[in-house]
């Protein structure tokens, strides 16, 4: 069977993979200075990134279009493949899964479609996406695939760090005039978030400092895993390869790592994390077949 893997461009993966990898893209679509832009392809993301502070009104996205969702099942049709595995981001961020199984009807005939929530987003998908890829190389079934995400997704974990509230403001995720809102700003501290299968994402406190919310960022991850487990590392940031490289090194002091990869935050991430922001995600390595 030759199955088409599709995902969410928000998974924060680079472009070169999806196109060596052939990954069908699912885009959100991003409104700003009276255009629209989908998020990987149409998005100029050094130029979007540096302009996020000073957007008046800032932007705002939409889940992918219809007809996008119809042309990626149609291509896959085309290039032969005998099914489908699309990997969709969490319902607690966005409606975009409901755009894709709405478009399976039109399409249901004629290939076979498995539509597996992953419950995550961000990097936390990228690295289920990731294994994902490994598995159709080592000649693993859709069946299989989807048995072996299932047993690893409570284990995956991401949290990272936003530079300041700004971003959060703007973008709505804190209100100016609550006292959260108001005491963060004033200390300039450095908000934390994290994803879990649960919530998506939800902010678990603060920094002072990036020293000290990488300090917080490393216990969480203790917390989170198991020190006895082999993990692979996914980072990734808003144009702040420093930092990133700072809390790598964090990370590598308390985790046994295989792999470390070095991806960016995807644009609509970046809207709510704002230039600068830097995450981890730690997802147990693949078993290697022997």
């Amino acid at each position: 069977m030759k199955v088409k893997l599709i995902t969410d461009a928000s998974c924060c993966m680079p472009k070169e993979i999806y196109e060596k990898e052939r990954i069908g893209i699912f885009e959100s679509v991003i409104m700003y200075e009276g255009k629209e832009f989908r998020e990987l392809t149409e998005l100029n993301r050094t130029e979007f990134l540096n302009g996020l502070i000073t957007f008046d009104p800032y932007p705002t996205s939409t889940q992918v279009l219809g007809k996008d969702v119809l042309e990626v099942y149609n291509k896959a049709i085309e290039d032969g493949y005998d099914e489908i595995l699309y990997l969709g981001l969490a319902a607690t961020v966005s409606s975009q899964m409901n755009v894709a199984r709405l478009i399976v009807k039109q399409v249901k005939d004629r290939i076979k479609i498995t539509i597996y929530p992953t419950n995550l987003v961000a990097g936390s998908q990228g690295s289920m996406v990731y294994n994902s890829i490994k598995m159709l190389k080592q000649g693993k079934s859709v069946e299989e695939i989807v048995a072996y995400l299932d047993s690893i997704k409570e284990k995956i974990y991401s949290i990272g760090v936003a530079v300041d509230m700004e971003s959060l403001f703007k973008s709505g995720r804190v209100k100016r005039g609550s006292v959260k809102g108001l005491m963060a700003s004033l200390l300039k501290m450095k908000p934390l978030a994290e994803i879990n299968t649960k919530d998506g994402v939800i902010g678990v406190g603060a920094g002072i400092s990036f020293k000290s919310a990488i300090s917080k960022m490393i216990d969480k991850i203790k917390e989170h895993t198991d020190p006895n487990i082999t993990y692979d590392l996914f980072m990734a940031d808003a144009l702040n390869p420093e930092l990133m490289k700072l809390y790598e090194e964090e990370v590598k002091k308390v985790l046994k790592i295989n792999e470390i990869h070095h991806w960016e935050m995807s644009p609509v991430m970046a809207m709510s994390t704002g230039k600068g922001a830097v995450t981890a995600t730690v997802c147990p390595t693949l078993p290697v077949e022997k």
